[in-house]
């Protein structure tokens, strides 16, 4: 009985946790999206001097996805 109501409240923290984190991620409807690319040897920095440079007042990301075997980076931008 007693680790019955501790695996309810397990479960419920763990789902409240998930719903939470899924507003902090920008929403992609309704706005235009760019794939921002700083492949090679060059860091996340690069990305963002990128997305600064397409987005003087600021942007959101949706997306930031590396592969370190063909060191690929890119990320999903919105220009705010």
């Amino acid at each position: 009985m007693i680790m019955t109501n501790i695996m309810k409240y397990l479960i419920i923290s763990l789902v409240v946790m998930i719903l939470s984190g899924c507003g902090l991620t920008p929403s992609k409807e309704n706005r235009e999206w760019i794939s921002v690319s700083c492949s090679g040897f060059a860091h996340w920095n690069k990305c963002h001097e990128e997305a600064r440079h397409l987005c003087a007042k600021g942007y959101d990301i949706a997306n930031q996805e590396e592969n370190l075997i063909t060191q690929g980076r890119t990320m999903d931008i919105s220009c705010k």
